[in-house]
């Protein structure tokens, strides 16, 4: 009977308080870097973040704007790309200006050899997102017909360990880094998973060579307009996608791709695809990637054997995108 009374008593109380608007009790907020209430969806969001790296030290980018992320469990970032804010701070200091180097122009690498990071594709950019707006993107007939047939049949050569030029080099969880090599007249471009391999651009002043063997980076040359690097390449072959949707493309393409660091964290992508053989006309897509501090270089094995099923082919009728971590 006493149990009974208690329990009276205390269902009494609450609904006192319910009726009379007094407010409940506060949760204790929790520390910095230990998670906290989803953050508000940005525009067109869904609110659902996910957890950030612990201590919150990582920013992510958001349409080149850089948002600090929180929480301590996992290393999802801010949830999935585009879906909506990550847990944890809801604020901090804006990012710092771009490192230069002694002649005053942004850099693309540490800004001592000391400072080490990667270049991680920023927020927006997932297994679901094409590198441009699809409605924008001139087909050919053919060209959209095997677009579409892709999103269905995804036997990408990547998850076969094949590597990828163009955007698609970008498009990796695990990131790049950029090498330059001025007295050698190069700049170099490190892939850290999927086929580890690297990518050369030339920065001597060179032209393309009229007689190409197509190759999976084509032959790029490069030059610097101001803080933006700009990389031209020709003489790709037909053997790997232009992002992780699956654009497709011909050994005619010619593509100029722009990198611009806009601030300590951030890299703003554009490119322009001129390709005659799947396109109508040139077009122009792009994205931003973000700097990961205090990450290297590291052994990635991609060994091709049947571990990659069901991200070649899904349960053989369709595609399973719900996650965006993919080789």
């Amino acid at each position: 009977m006493r149990r009974v009374a208690l329990i009276a008593a205390a269902i009494f109380v609450f609904t006192q308080a319910m009726t009379t608007g007094q407010a409940a009790p506060q949760q204790p907020v929790p520390p910095q870097g230990q998670g906290g209430p989803a953050a508000p969806a940005r525009q067109g969001g869904q609110g659902q973040g996910g957890q950030g790296r612990q201590g919150g030290s990582v920013q992510d980018v958001v349409g080149g704007v850089s948002t600090p992320q929180g929480g301590a469990q996992g290393q999802q970032g801010g949830g999935r790309a585009g879906q909506g804010g990550g847990r944890g701070r809801a604020a901090g200091p804006p990012p710092k200006p771009a490192p230069r180097d002694a002649n005053g122009r942004a850099i693309l690498w540490g800004f001592t050899p000391q400072e080490k990071g990667v270049w991680l594709p920023g927020a927006g950019i997932t297994i679901t997102t094409p590198i441009a707006e699809y409605k924008t993107i001139p087909f050919q007939p053919w060209a959209k017909a095997l677009y579409d047939f892709r999103q269905t049949n995804e036997l990408e050569p990547h998850t076969r360990c094949k590597p990828s030029g163009f955007s698609r080099q970008f498009e990796t969880p695990y990131g790049v880094e950029f090498v330059n090599l001025p007295e050698a007249g190069r700049l170099y471009i490190f892939d850290i998973g999927g086929p580890h391999t690297f990518r050369t651009i030339y920065m001597d002043g060179r032209t393309h060579p009229t007689n190409l063997k197509p190759t999976y980076y084509g032959h790029s040359i490069g030059w610097w307009e101001g803080d933006t690097l700009v990389v031209d390449t020709v003489g790709f072959n037909e053997t790997f996608w232009l992002d992780r949707r699956g654009l497709p493309h011909t050994d005619k393409m010619h593509t100029q791709e722009r990198f611009t660091r806009t601030d300590q964290v951030t890299i703003k992508y554009e490119t322009l695809v001129d390709d005659p053989g799947a396109y109508t006309e040139p077009w122009k897509g792009g994205f931003s990637l973000r700097w990961e501090a205090g990450t290297e270089l590291f052994e990635y094995v991609c060994q091709q054997a049947n571990y990659a099923g069901e991200l070649m082919v899904g349960d053989y009728g369709k595609v399973d995108r719900t996650t965006d971590i993919v080789p």
